[in-house]
């Protein structure tokens, strides 16, 4: 089976060295979604600086898969 990496860039860049074996591409989009949530959940404030977070799923050749990209801010301030 194939193996994804996961890597996530915000202000730095966390690379995932030792990734995830799943058997296809969908599966990996759905994990992606689910490491997302997890980050949205767990990073609290982190995410309510305005800047934008991605998410990048490449494959074993490095070639990039899916891009999961999200953004919180306060509109409320005008």
């Amino acid at each position: 089976m194939p193996r994804y990496f996961f890597h996530i860039c915000d202000r730095e860049k966390f690379t995932d060295k030792d990734g995830t074996t799943l058997a296809n591409s969908e599966e990996a989009r759905a994990h992606a979604i689910t490491i997302a949530g997890e980050l949205l959940r767990d990073a609290g404030k982190k995410f309510w600086s305005g800047k934008e977070w991605r998410l990048l799923v490449t494959d074993e050749t490095g070639a990039n898969i899916w891009r999961v990209r999200f953004l919180v801010e306060d509109i409320s301030l005008g």
